[in-house]
């Protein structure tokens, strides 16, 4: 998450036609949550409601792809704030706790889906501004995160990976959860890791505990994917990592996902690939296309499986026809290197039954249902 992901309010939003907006400005403002020392963007509360989406008409547009058309809308009633969710996909927390409807405060942390945006009332903070101060909230994040680790107390969840043609359950991927106030989805929980540089130590954590519950579990026979953060790519200690994952779990069938951005160097991913391979681990391509494409390394080290970015799948039944041939293409190149295509962030049918026509032989999204405990 940075802050391009956040767009500034729409002229649309300001327009009488717009049922969600008023002309009218307040005092309440969002300052989007960044990593490590991203500049916080802050923006206005258009009074006395707003719409909160991924849509063009919305008064507060975020441009990611977690995010729904219509995800939740703000609005005030005698200078209090609330937030209101409506019926998104990924959800509306506010600090860390899921909600339908909310009064907000100063120093809350609202999160639509996966972007974070922190709650300032009273006087409206310079908008090209950071924050400069500490706040009680973050304190409390901080000591939250202590006993995070400490205690080891993510909660595993597993999404769903199906086969396209019969929607059946092929596989699960691990997402990040826990019950911990302010740090309840992965969102807050790598965003506050990268703030203390413990990305890394997070990201191991999880690994481990999703092995651990996999395996204890009735699914224990099933494929499972884990992801690993970028910034481990490479080192020794993320080989380590894997070997004592295997050590522990031997029977455990294990994809290993890295993000698209790591892969331009063919020599290391190749080196990384045979490594795998020797763990009896299969590699797997996260979120291609949503960079440069790597069609290069695609060719030269293809992976186990290739999974499309949902921004490349989200409203692709509504798509021009060369979007989708497009997309097709790529799926054709995938499937031709001898890799599975996979198509992310499925969230309807027509998106499931366009994608099958594109070639897709594996999918996940909300649509085959949402992250859940395993028993």
């Amino acid at each position: 998450m940075n802050g391009s992901s956040v767009m500034k309010m729409s002229e649309a939003a300001t327009g009488t036609s717009n049922p969600y907006t008023s002309t009218n400005t307040s005092e309440w403002t969002l300052t989007e949550i960044g990593k490590s020392s991203d500049q916080l963007r802050t923006f206005h509360v258009p009074s006395p409601t707003c719409l909160v989406g991924r849509t063009s008409t919305a008064g507060l547009r975020i441009a990611d792809a977690s995010v729904s058309k219509s995800h939740a809308r703000l609005f005030s009633d005698r200078e209090q704030l609330f937030v209101e969710d409506l019926g998104s996909t990924n959800g509306t927390t506010v600090n860390g706790v899921i909600i339908d409807r909310c009064e907000l405060f100063d120093g809350d942390l609202v999160q639509f889906a996966n972007i974070v945006f922190r709650v300032n009332g009273q006087t409206p903070p310079d908008m090209a501004g950071t924050i400069q101060n500490v706040s009680g909230t973050w304190v409390n994040t901080l000591l939250s995160f202590e006993q995070l680790m400490n205690d080891r107390a993510v909660v595993p969840h597993f999404q769903r990976i199906v086969a396209m043609k019969d929607q059946r359950i092929t596989a699960y991927e691990l997402l990040a959860r826990s019950n911990i106030e302010n740090l309840r989805m992965a969102g807050e929980m790598f965003a506050t890791a990268e703030r203390l540089q413990q990305h890394v130590a997070l990201s191991e954590l999880m690994r481990e505990e999703g092995c651990r519950v996999a395996s204890d579990s009735s699914r224990r026979q099933s494929r499972f994917f884990f992801n690993i953060h970028p910034q481990e790519f490479g080192t020794l200690r993320l080989s380590q990592s894997l070997i004592s994952m295997r050590d522990s779990f031997p029977d455990l069938n294990i994809t290993i996902e890295i993000h698209e951005s790591v892969i331009a160097n063919t020599v290391a991913m190749k080196q990384f690939q045979n490594t795998l391979k020797s763990l009896n681990m299969s590699l797997s391509y996260d979120d291609f296309g949503a960079g440069q494409g790597r069609l290069l390394e695609l060719t030269e080290v293809p992976p186990d499986v290739l999974k499309f970015d949902m921004q490349l799948i989200r409203d692709i039944d509504e798509a021009p026809a060369s979007r989708q041939e497009l997309v097709r293409s790529l799926v054709r190149i995938a499937t031709d290197n001898g890799s599975i295509a996979l198509a992310e962030g499925i969230e309807t049918e027509a998106e499931h039954e366009v994608c099958q026509q594109l070639g897709f032989r594996l999918a996940q999204g909300y649509y085959y249902g949402k992250a859940e405990l395993l028993d």
